[in-house]
């Protein structure tokens, strides 16, 4: 396995036949039914209305001129559909159920974007003092060590989000590195797919265009960055305006959800449209972080990776403002979570909201020598890595993991593997 993860080679095959067997081709619930709802109509039928589509029945949906169109950011689906006309053109049909198309859609758009991330976090740690008998196991810890790996198995933004964001990091590396202006165009790019997919994450595009410019000093590459950014974000804002005549994303208008049969009526379940109190800010918090769907439990190699993202901010250390950037951007994303909702995402295997702040803290896993100083020490790092890959794994059956199974995700899916092999 060590000399398969550190030849580049070897290492996309590796994670192109993982990727094979590690999909699961039907429509989970509403959120992956809203998109492939946006995805068939706009195949089928050539619009954004998904009164046609099979999945109309989803309840991730708004209601505007008398149509239904998906609450959803395009983006992803704009993406899906590209897999999906040829497909469909061949006889294979979206539908419910295990499906042939929902296969091939997140494996060439989803599994792609991830096996990208994993060669772009192989590249990056060439920009840092690891040593090189550690990469292997860094590879490892990346790929399948978190809840990025658990979020591959399905089509959602919040992957595709967390993919982008670890490719445009390894552009923005190689821009810092290299004085060059042209991969700031391409980390710009990924940067903006990435807010175009999951808007909150903006707040990395924001924070690192503010790092270009201020330690760059690029004209050429701060334009190129900006430029680029913009033709994924301004394709986004351009189908916000199609479908309501405003440039804001539909899910922030209450109006919108006001239809006959509407599970969202009471505006408290909808994220986003309302501020909660101090107190529950505080109760809620805890609870995203280290409830029954703690975000920390789900991902232990955090509690390593998060001191060692911290202790780069103090002193003069080789990614000292990118360190900065990265922790304000994930307190402000996760703040803004526990500010504006209340629900943890629905269905999903954990706090399906934070995946995409995963893998520029696990880019700190280049560090991970100075806590293996003892052989005790090194021992209880493995131990956390098996946990953690463990947990993931288990996510992989099914992120979105049903409530109604049971309370605690970890469990609903141990059972619905049992449920599946018995």
């Amino acid at each position: 396995m060590k000399s398969i993860l550190e030849t580049p080679k070897l290492l996309l095959l590796l994670l192109v036949a993982v990727s094979l067997i590690t999909i699961n081709p039907r429509i989970n619930g509403w959120n992956e039914a809203s998109r492939m709802a946006l995805t068939q109509s706009l195949v089928e039928q050539h619009s954004f209305i998904i009164d046609e589509s099979v999945f109309v029945n989803s309840g991730d949906k708004v209601f505007i001129n008398g149509h239904f169109y998906s609450d959803k950011p395009a983006l992803p689906s704009l993406l899906a559909a590209v897999i999906y006309a040829p497909l469909h053109a061949l006889g294979l049909n979206l539908n419910y159920g295990w499906n042939l198309s929902y296969y091939f859609i997140i494996l060439f758009t989803i599994k792609v974007f991830w096996i990208a991330s994993v060669l772009a976090f192989r590249r990056a740690l060439a920009f840092t003092p690891v040593r090189r008998d550690r990469i292997p196991l860094l590879i490892f810890i990346f790929a399948f060590g978190s809840l990025i790996f658990s979020w591959t198995t399905s089509f959602n933004n919040h992957s595709l989000a967390a993919s982008s964001l670890m490719i445009a990091f390894m552009f923005y590396l190689q821009a810092k590195n290299s004085l060059k202006s042209a991969p700031l165009f391409w980390a710009g790019l990924c940067f903006g797919v990435a807010t175009a997919a999951d808007i909150p994450t903006g707040v990395f595009l924001v924070g690192f265009a503010v790092l270009i410019y201020l330690d760059l000093k690029s004209p050429l590459g701060n334009a190129l960055f900006w430029v680029a950014a913009f033709i994924p974000i301004g394709c986004h804002l351009a189908i916000n305006y199609t479908i309501s005549g405003s440039l804001l994303p539909v899910q922030i208008f209450p109006e919108y959800f006001n239809y006959a049969g509407s599970p969202w009526i009471e505006k408290s379940l909808l994220s986003g449209i309302g501020a909660n109190s101090p107190l529950f800010t505080i109760k809620y918090a805890l609870s995203c972080l280290l409830g029954v769907r703690g975000f920390l439990w789900y991902n232990p190699l955090l509690f390593v990776l998060t001191g060692l993202l911290y202790q780069n901010v103090r002193g003069k250390r080789e990614f000292q403002h990118e360190s900065l950037v990265i922790i304000i951007a994930t307190l402000v994303l996760m703040s803004y979570y526990f500010i504006f909702s209340s629900n943890f995402g629905g269905d999903s295997y954990s706090i399906r909201w934070f995946v995409p702040c995963l893998p520029l803290i696990f880019f700190y896993s280049y560090d991970i020598e100075k806590i293996m100083r003892s052989r005790q020490s090194e021992m209880a790092i493995y131990g956390l890595v098996f946990l953690s890959t463990f947990i993931a794994h288990i996510g992989a059956i099914n992120p979105w993991s049903n409530h109604l199974v049971h309370s605690i995700p970890l469990i609903a899916n141990l059972k619905q593997l049992t449920g599946f092999l018995f």
